[in-house]
Formats: C-alpha cells, sequence, structure tokens
C-alpha cells in the first residue's frame, strides 16, 4: 500500500494503539490528523509531525466539525482509523466466566 499520498485521520491518537498508528503513517509519508479528547494528543501530533483536532466520538456533532477540519486541511480524506475507546486488563475467559 503506497501510504504517500493517503490523508489519514485516526481517532483516539493521543497514546497506545492509536499514537503509534499515527506515528507509522507519518513516518511512511501519509499526512495524518489525530482526533482526540484528550490534549495529550497535541504533544503527540506536534512531535510527529500530524495535525489535531479535538474531539469527543460520542458526539456526532464533534465528530463532524473535527472531520471537516481535517479534511479541509489535509485537503481530502482518504483513510479513517478507530482506536479511540477505553479497555480494561483483563483476561477474556476466567475461573468465573467471561468478564464483563
Amino acid at each position: 500500500m503506497d501510504t504517500s499520498t493517503a490523508n489519514v485521520v485516526v481517532t483516539g491518537g493521543a497514546s497506545g494503539l492509536g499514537a503509534a498508528t499515527a506515528e507509522e503513517f507519518c513516518a511512511r509519508g501519509a499526512k495524518v490528523t489525530i482526533l482526540d479528547r484528550d490534549n495529550g494528543g497535541r504533544a503527540t501530533a506536534e512531535r510527529i509531525g500530524a495535525g489535531f483536532e479535538t474531539v469527543d466520538v460520542t458526539e456526532e456533532a464533534s465528530v463532524s466539525a473535527a472531520l471537516e477540519q481535517a479534511a479541509e486541511a489535509m485537503g481530502g480524506l482518504t483513510c479513517a482509523i478507530s482506536c479511540a475507546g477505553i479497555a480494561t486488563a483483563e483476561r477474556t475467559l476466567g475461573r468465573k466466566g467471561p468478564h464483563k
């Protein structure tokens, strides 16, 4: 896949898998905008050479506005990656059954 012409948004790009994904796309020449509610995303974006938009993925209007801003800044969008979310570090199945 040639990512050198990709315009990518990564939700949850402030840390973890999202930050690693955004960093890899930047390293491969893509234009990237991190979408995250955490302002730590701005520091990540500056470090890797990406854009940043504050967004709450639970609010449709927030997502729409951020996508419009990102598309305008990058000249369109070609890829959207969703890494937003919070997970607990638990076994998926234990002695008491599946974790919930």
